[in-house]
């Protein structure tokens, strides 16, 4: 298992080499579709005594990123949100910030991928475009409590997702970090989250 591990590394390794060289050399050759992460739409809604985020996303991955999740690399994104209340004179007040960390992988002996949260929770797939799918949503996410907030009739709200590399195997990290095909995040989506009283 590990040598096929490493031998999907040096795979990896060497198509990121390649891919650079041509890049360099060649620019007009490059045609492979990019990564990209963008946040489409956001909203909170209220649940009892606590504040919920929904989201949709546009999720797209490049051909060296599916091959990597294909052969068992696992690849973890992470969600930030938070909420500010604005003040005039000052720096916004942070009132509630928050951070959720998902692990998409590939299971070779039940040839499904998994998504696994940081709340533990688990979630299976027969294949990759589903994972994606599922990905590509935030739904029910608990983000503050009611006693977080208060009569303020206006808030900011922030939400950011990224691929986090820091979090991929050593051996690749040194590879990736000038490598733009591997670079996945989305620019920070705000919006306006008025407290309904």
């Amino acid at each position: 298992m590990t040598d096929s591990f490493m031998h999907c590394l040096k795979k990896i390794k060497l198509s990121i080499f390649f891919s650079l060289w041509m890049a360099l050399f060649f620019p007009s050759s490059i045609v492979a579709a990019d990564n990209s992460l963008i946040i489409k739409t956001a909203e909170i809604n209220s649940q009892f005594e606590a504040y919920f985020l929904n989201a949709d996303f546009d999720l797209s991955f490049n051909d060296d990123l599916d091959e990597a999740i294909r052969k068992g690399i696992p690849i973890n994104f992470v969600i930030e949100f938070e909420l500010k209340k604005p003040r005039k004179y000052w720096f916004d007040e942070e009132v509630a910030k928050k951070t959720k960390e998902i692990l998409l992988s590939y299971h070779a002996l039940s040839k499904q991928f998994i998504l696994a949260e940081s709340e533990n929770r688990l979630i299976a797939f027969d294949n990759l475009t589903q994972a994606k799918n599922e990905l590509k949503r935030i739904k029910n996410w608990r983000i503050f409590d009611k006693s977080q907030i208060d009569d303020t009739e206006k808030y900011s709200a922030y939400l950011l997702v990224k691929l986090d590399q820091t979090k991929l195997p050593k051996q690749l990290q040194a590879d990736i970090t000038s490598n733009q095909e591997w670079q996945l995040a989305s620019k920070q989506f705000q919006w306006t989250f008025v407290n309904k009283k």
